[in-house]
């Protein structure tokens, strides 16, 4: 069956943050959903903090160090849902993130791009 998402995650050594990122998927309340890491080449322990996570909606994808398009473009090509949504390695959602975007979709089905607002966090370190 098809899923309605491909969240495409382009990882290069993040493993500080890959873990928050995951979990903030998987919190989401829209559910409908696959996820497609793909591991750019990372020279830290990032893959193995994504291999930690045991969801069968979850792909890692390895490849050698080609840059986040790349990244991005390889996900595309490998996704299967309606609708690529991109999140990047160190960034996070907040639980109904998705299902905003699936209301959007509803409500503007012409659309080619959408987006909801977004929160910065400045860390004092």
């Amino acid at each position: 069956m098809q899923p309605f998402y491909s969240i495409i995650i382009p990882l290069y050594n993040k493993e500080k943050a890959i873990e928050k990122t995951l979990k903030s998927v998987f919190q989401q309340s829209f559910t409908d959903y696959e996820v497609l890491v793909i591991n750019d080449g990372s020279t830290d322990k990032s893959e193995e903090k994504v291999k930690r996570f045991s969801d069968e909606r979850l792909r890692l994808i390895s490849t050698e160090n080609r840059g986040v398009s790349q990244a991005r473009n390889l996900g595309i090509s490998e996704s299967k849902g309606k609708l690529v949504a991109f999140l990047d390695a160190d960034d996070y959602w907040f639980p109904n993130h998705l299902q905003s975007v699936f209301q959007l979709y509803q409500n503007f089905p012409e659309a080619g791009l959408l987006a909801t607002n977004y929160q910065f966090y400045y860390s004092d370190k």
